[in-house]
């Protein structure tokens, strides 16, 4: 279901399934273009309508959704000689730190747990930000060009990010002051004086079931040994006096080794996974992202490995889209999977952080009676496109917590 906010333009009433997936539309350019606006929020609609078919939501879910010009609004604007475009990105409303699992959650998979005892939550679930000035495509627009990029495929994506296919093992250095290195999330606590303590890393529930991939060791086991720094559970003045203490001390102690190592992994490529805890068999795993080089934030370990996962049935997290390719093409590519483009190792994931998967028969599929061009002349005019002007998909959201103490 897609709700209006301000000025947006009204869709059909959606069927019952999608009533549990719902988006409230913001389109702050519906006065210069409202024929975007309505094609922007019937692929929200839509998107909410694969999701439904794939994961059995019982309870509704909220997407605080906006299409805004990120150049006027946010200084975000065109990449000048590389051509780089930054689309959007979406992310939990809300992470939750979880004190029995020492971990954090992202409020989207509390809500279907059912977890008692949990904080209040934020009125939306989701937040999605979208670029007006990307160079869309959709659906009724006609065959897709080279340089287009199908807006579904990446409010598609995005949204699953939302629903918490994101790592907490990131570029933390807006807060803990140290270059090159990556951590789970760090968790702050603030006292009712106003001290902070620090809490330690904490990892996403992504993060639990990721393995290396050269051994198999759980990455959960070397989160553990990060949490035997001295300065956990110290009490500072103020953010600036962790800071100050942290980058004095950190870089001495035993565990930054740790960080160290692991800010290798994730530069060498296929070298982590995503791997149920019933299962050893490194073939079984889902492959992430680690060949970029340097470490991309944002990018690196919280998408799927691109080339493992290009034309094939796992192929909507990659970290890149191609343009001129759509998303019915993809699925096409990938092997025409029964449920579309919530391919096998991706609903395996999602069922391992906490949904349900119901895997309905998924109506979003290429028509077998489409006429079609040859697929590998389409992806190579892709990849010329991809080299000039490829585009840049993020997810966007706070990854520190601070919790009231």
């Amino acid at each position: 279901m897609v709700k209006n906010r301000k000025r947006a333009a009204s869709t059909a009433a959606p069927a019952n399934n999608s009533d549990m997936f719902t988006v409230s539309f913001t389109c702050s350019v519906e006065n210069e273009n409202p024929e975007l606006c309505r094609k922007v929020k019937n692929a929200f609609y839509t998107a909410g309508q694969i999701i439904s078919s794939s994961i059995k939501l019982n309870t509704p879910l909220i997407v605080n959704a906006s299409l805004v010009n990120f150049c006027t609004t946010r200084g975000i604007c065109l990449d000048g000689p590389t051509g780089r475009l930054t689309l959007g990105g979406a992310g939990p409303s809300r992470l939750i730190p979880i004190e029995k699992d020492q971990r954090v959650y992202p409020q989207s998979i509390l809500k279907q747990l059912n977890k008692e005892n949990h904080p209040e939550y934020s009125p939306y679930d989701i937040n999605a930000l979208f670029n007006s000035e990307g160079n869309y495509w959709f659906e009724e627009d006609g065959p897709i060009k080279p340089n287009q990029s199908d807006f579904l495929f990446v409010i598609l994506h995005e949204l699953i990010h939302g629903l918490g296919f994101c790592s907490g093992w990131d570029d933390h250095s807006d807060m803990l002051g140290i270059q090159n290195i990556i951590t789970p999330t760090p968790l702050f606590l603030t006292t009712i004086t106003g001290q902070v303590i620090f809490g330690g890393f904490r990892e996403f529930i992504f993060d639990k079931f990721m393995v290396l991939l050269s051994d198999g060791t759980r990455i959960s086991n070397l989160t553990e040994e990060l949490n035997k720094f001295s300065g956990v559970g110290t009490t500072h003045n103020s953010m600036d006096d962790f800071l100050n203490y942290f980058m004095n001390t950190f870089p001495s102690s035993p565990e930054y080794q740790i960080v160290q190592k692991m800010m290798n992994i994730s530069t060498t490529p296929k070298s982590l996974g995503i791997l149920p805890l019933n299962k050893t068999d490194i073939k079984d795993a889902f492959i992430l992202e680690t060949s970029l080089s340097p470490f991309l934030p944002k990018s690196s370990i919280s998408h799927c490995d691109y080339i493992t996962y290009t034309k094939s049935s796992d192929f909507l997290m990659r970290y890149l889209q191609d343009p001129g390719i759509s998303l019915k093409r993809s699925i096409r590519l990938g092997g025409n999977y029964v449920n579309g483009p919530i391919g096998p190792k991706l609903a395996e994931t999602l069922s391992l952080i906490g949904y349900q998967i119901q895997n309905l028969p998924n109506t979003f599929k290429p028509n077998p009676n489409e006429i079609v061009v040859d697929d590998e002349i389409n992806i190579a005019s892709s990849l010329k496109a991809f080299n000039l002007n490829y585009l840049i998909i993020k997810f966007l959201f706070f990854y520190y917590i601070m919790m009231d103490f």
